[in-house]
C-alpha cells in the first residue's frame, strides 16, 4: 500500500480534484470510496475510473486496475489526506464555528474577501466529518484563502474537526440551543463550541469575539489575540448602532470608535447584524479598508430558504426554514415583531432537542403571544402538544397547506421557520398560488 505522501502526489497528478459521487465524477480526478450505512463506494470503483477518474482510492483489495490505490480504510483516507494537504498549501484558513448563522456568515465573509484575494469557502452547510476534509481538499495551491464552516451535533464532533488544520484566524458566532438531543443542556454546548478558541490558541490565531453573547465573552477572556465586536458595547473594535433592523438592517458602524459611516443590508434581523460585524472582523484583519468590507459585506443577498425575503401579490414572505432551534427562533420572532403592519408567523417544529423539546416549544409559544405579532400558527407534533387548546395548530405543513386553501392568509408580512424535517418552505406554494 501507499504512503500518505505516495496518495498526495496521485490527488496532485489529478489536479487537486476529488470526487465521491459515481454519478458526478470530475475529468480525471481522484475518486474516493465513501462508505455509509445505506451506501458503499467501493461498489463503484471500477466504474468511476470508466466515467473518467484518473484515480480511485478503494479498501477494495479484490480490484486490479493501474488506477486503483488501495487503503485499508477509505473513510479514514478521506481526512488523512485532507489533513496532509492544508499542511502542504500556502493557503490562510478561516475557522467558523457557533449554534446560529455559521452559513451565513462564511457567505458574508467569502463577499468581503473575493473582492481582493482568491478565496474558497465550503459549500452549503457541508460543514461535517465528511465536508470539512472536502473542503480542504477542494483548496488549490494558488488560493489565498479558505473559509472552513466546522458544525457539530454531538461531543467530540467540533474537536475532530478543528485538529484537521491550523486557522489563521476564526469565530464562535454566539452559543444556543442547538442539538439538545445530542448534547443534553447548552452548557455542554458552549463547552463543545470551544475547541474553536482552543485550536485558534494552539495556531496563535486571531480570535473575533462576539462581546454580546456572555458564554462567548467569558470563554475569550484568557484570549490574548482577539479582535471584538457588538452592537451594545460601544467599547469594541467594532461597533454597530442600529437605526432599523426589518425588513433590511440598516446600521452606524464604527472601528475603534471612529464612525465609518451608515449603512443599509440587504438582509435583516439584528441577529443577522453580528453576522455582518464578523464578516467586517475578517476583513479588516487582512487590510481591507473597513469601509469597503462594510459595503460588501451590506451587498449579501440571503438565499436557499435562510433569512430570504420574497415578494409576492398579498403580502411579503420572510422564508427562514433551513434549520430551526429555540436561540435562533427566539432572535427572529423578535426581529419580526419590530414591522409595522400586520403580522403572521408560521412556525415548525424545532428537531433534534431531545428531552428538553416539549418545554422549548412551550416556551417559544408563549414568546410568540407576548410579541407584536398578529397570529401565530404552529406546525408540527411537537408543537400540536405543546400549544394545548390553541386552535392554530397543524400536525404537519402538509395539513396546513389544505387549510389554507380555505382560509387565505391576509396580511403584511408572514414569517416561516422551522426545522428542515418539517418542510416548511411548502407553505410558500399557498402564495405561489394566489399569485405574485
Amino acid at each position: 500500500m501507499l504512503s500518505i505522501s505516495e496518495i498526495y502526489e496521485k490527488y496532485k497528478e489529478c489536479g487537486y480534484q476529488v470526487s465521491t459521487d459515481s454519478r458526478n465524477i470530475v475529468p480525471n480526478s481522484l475518486f474516493i470510496c465513501l462508505k455509509g450505512q445505506s451506501f458503499d463506494g467501493n461498489r463503484f470503483a471500477l466504474e468511476s475510473l470508466e466515467k473518467g477518474a484518473k484515480y480511485v482510492i478503494t479498501e477494495d483489495k479484490s480490484l486490479k486496475n493501474d488506477g486503483v490505490i488501495l487503503v485499508d480504510d477509505s473513510n479514514q483516507a478521506l481526512p488523512d489526506l485532507a489533513v496532509y494537504h492544508a499542511k502542504q498549501i500556502p493557503t490562510k484558513l478561516i475557522a467558523i464555528g457557533g449554534s446560529n448563522g455559521k452559513t451565513t456568515t462564511k457567505e458574508i465573509c467569502q463577499r468581503i474577501l473575493e473582492g481582493h484575494f482568491e478565496t474558497k469557502s465550503t459549500q452549503g452547510n457541508f460543514n461535517n466529518h465528511i465536508g470539512v476534509p472536502l473542503t480542504l481538499l477542494a483548496l488549490k495551491p494558488t488560493t489565498e484563502i479558505g473559509i472552513i464552516e466546522l458544525g457539530t451535533n454531538h461531543p467530540g464532533e467540533m474537536n475532530y474537526l478543528c485538529n484537521m488544520f491550523s486557522p489563521v484566524s476564526g469565530v464562535i458566532t454566539n452559543i444556543g440551543k442547538e442539538h439538545l438531543e445530542g448534547f443534553g443542556n447548552i452548557e455542554a454546548v458552549a463547552k463543545e463550541e470551544s475547541e474553536v478558541y482552543i485550536q485558534l490558541t494552539q495556531s496563535n490565531g486571531l480570535a473575533m469575539i462576539n462581546l454580546d453573547d456572555l458564554w462567548l465573552s467569558n470563554m475569550s477572556k484568557r484570549l490574548s489575540n482577539k479582535m471584538t465586536y457588538s452592537v451594545l458595547d460601544e467599547s469594541a473594535n467594532v461597533y454597530a448602532e442600529i437605526i432599523s433592523e426589518m425588513p433590511f438592517l440598516n446600521f452606524k458602524l464604527y472601528h475603534n470608535q471612529e464612525m465609518i459611516g451608515e449603512f443599509e443590508a440587504k438582509i435583516g434581523g439584528a441577529h443577522n447584524l453580528y453576522n455582518i460585524l464578523a464578516g467586517i472582523c475578517f476583513g479588516i484583519s487582512v487590510d481591507i479598508p473597513t469601509k469597503s468590507a462594510a459595503e460588501s459585506a451590506c451587498e449579501y443577498i440571503p438565499t436557499n430558504n435562510r433569512s430570504e425575503w420574497i415578494h409576492y401579490k398579498q403580502c411579503d414572505v420572510l422564508l427562514d426554514a433551513y434549520n430551526a432551534n429555540p436561540s435562533s427562533v427566539e432572535a427572529g420572532l423578535k426581529s419580526f415583531s419590530t414591522l409595522e403592519g400586520k403580522k403572521i408567523v408560521l412556525l415548525g417544529d424545532m428537531l433534534e432537542l431531545g428531552e428538553a423539546a416539549y418545554a422549548e416549544h412551550k416556551a417559544i409559544f408563549e414568546l410568540s403571544q407576548s410579541l407584536n405579532i398578529d397570529e401565530a400558527i404552529f406546525v408540527g407534533e411537537i408543537f400540536y402538544e405543546a400549544v394545548g387548546n390553541y386552535p392554530m395548530k397543524f400536525s404537519n405543513a402538509d395539513t396546513l397547506l389544505a387549510w389554507l386553501d380555505t382560509h387565505p392568509i391576509d396580511c403584511n408580512y408572514v414569517y416561516i421557520k422551522g426545522s428542515r424535517g418539517i418542510k416548511m418552505e411548502k407553505c410558500l406554494e399557498h402564495f405561489k398560488q394566489k399569485g405574485n
